[in-house]
């Protein structure tokens, strides 16, 4: 498989479960290894990267938070530890239209706000590129985040296959 994520659009693998998205997610992000072949991002491995966070963005669990950390010192707690602006973390916050409960304990949300807060992560790093592996009895929620807000924000996730 070959394909090609632009930087700065969030995309997602769409499908049922047993079809590859974790999996691929997984080989991108080096916590598995392909049985041929090789995974590269802007063409170094995943594992290779001087600041991994800063260039790739990732979300394979939206609930594997620890559930007493608020969204804001969770997002806070990737943020320093990749040498992101403390800053950067209200940013994305409000990019998601999750700034009025930033402080509020993630253990409570929804899995739909929780797949909000991933994605916030996701975007800590800037422009670059940013990815989901969305299950299938999460796709009617998954294909397009929308939510009132200043911007009505709007999400279209998708993967662009090069080749096959």
């Amino acid at each position: 498989m070959s394909f090609d994520v632009n930087p700065g659009i969030v995309t997602s693998f769409i499908g049922p479960n047993g079809s590859g998205k974790t999996t691929t997610m997984r080989l991108i992000l080096g916590l598995s290894g392909p049985t041929s072949g090789k995974v590269t991002v802007g063409g170094r491995r995943y594992r290779d990267l001087p600041a991994p966070l800063r260039e790739v963005g990732a979300l394979i669990d939206a609930k594997a938070v620890h559930p007493s950390r608020t969204a804001h010192h969770y997002l806070l707690a990737l943020a320093l530890s990749n040498a992101i602006a403390a800053s950067r973390v209200d940013e994305v916050l409000g990019l998601v239209g999750m700034e009025g409960v930033a402080g509020k304990r993630v253990g409570g949300f929804s899995l739909g706000m929780s797949q909000r807060l991933g994605i916030a992560g996701t975007l800590l790093g800037g422009d670059r590129v940013s990815g989901s592996a969305l299950g299938g009895a999460s796709v009617g929620n998954a294909t397009t985040y929308s939510w009132p807000g200043p911007d009505r924000h709007r999400w279209c996730v998708r993967a662009r296959p090069v080749s096959r």
